[in-house]
This record gives structure tokens, sequence and C-alpha cells, in this order.
């Protein structure tokens, strides 16, 4: 009986190490999301709008933050993992009338967008937040402010049942 509590009391503790070690992921992600829009607000700041804003500009930029990865026309994030940025969750480029921007984590696994979309961002990240989308082949879900069933921040439990085994998109519409 002792080696089956020892067993069980060990494959908790490697269960909690792994959970602890992908919340702080998830929770260096957040933090990538909240520097990236302080970076383009501040670098749009003297702009009417977001004219032009797409991936390549962050990247051409040097807009993003310093433990991502760019190529010429490609942003990963933490999870290495795409990140678009612009109009849309394609990383278009914003159009001249816009005064908004998306930044979109894209191609993620179920535990990925579960773990992301519930981040418990700060407070002055959430209010440039107009809306998050989730999108994967199943649902696009708009969670909205003051939305009766789909309310922001995003609760774990939608999460659950609104994320796919692969391909989601968490799009975040400043």
């Amino acid at each position: 009986i002792s080696m089956v509590l020892s067993t069980v009391i060990i494959i908790s503790g490697v269960k909690l190490f792994i959970d602890k070690k992908e919340a702080k992921i998830y929770e260096i992600c957040a933090k990538q999301l909240i520097e990236i829009s302080q970076n383009i607000v501040k670098h749009y700041q003297t702009s009417p709008n977001y004219w032009g804003l797409s991936t390549e500009v962050v990247i051409k930029e040097k807009l993003y933050t310093n433990n991502m990865k760019a190529t010429n026309d490609t942003l990963l994030n933490i999870l290495g993992k795409p990140t678009k940025i612009g109009a849309d969750e394609n990383g278009n480029a914003v159009m001249t009338t816009a005064k908004n921007f998306v930044i979109a984590y894209t191609n993620l696994s179920k535990k990925q967008c579960i773990g992301i979309g519930s981040q418990k961002f700060n407070k002055s990240f959430w209010l440039n937040v107009i809306k998050i989308t989730i999108k994967n082949d199943k649902h696009t879900q708009d969670f909205l402010w003051g939305s009766k069933n789909y309310d922001l921040p995003i609760n774990r439990i939608k999460l659950k049942d609104l994320c796919k085994e692969n391909n989601n998109n968490i799009i975040i519409h400043l």
C-alpha cells in the first residue's frame, strides 16, 4: 500500500509541476500580448489611426517582445505559434479609417486555447479590449463586455466547450 501511495504522490507532484510550468508559459503569452499592444499604441500615438499596421510592420519596427521570434513575415510567440497583427486574424494591413486592430494567436491546441484565453490580464489591458474571439473549424464565438452568455473576462469552463483539439485562434480586438 505504501508503494501505491508513494506512486500516487509522485504522479500528483509531477502533474502539479507540469501544470505550474504550463501556467507560467501562458502567463508569458499574456505578457507578450500586453507588451505588443502597448508598443503598437505608443508607436501610433501621434497618428489618428492604425493605418498600415500589420504583422510585417510589427516585425520591421521591432514592436514585438524580446522573447518572440521574427522572420521576414512571421512572428512566433513563446509557444512557437504564429502571432498575426493587423486588421484581422490573417495579419492584413489596417486601412485608413480603422481605429482598431487585432492581435491573433493562431493554430493553438485545446490546452493552449484554454490556457491563454482564460488569462487574467491587468486592468489597463482590459480597458483597451473591445472583444475576444475564439475561432476554429467548429465555432466562432465573440466574448463581449456585458454579454449575457459570453462576457469578458472569459470563463475557463466556456473555453473547455469552445476550444477544439487543434487549430484554435484567439483573436483580441483592441
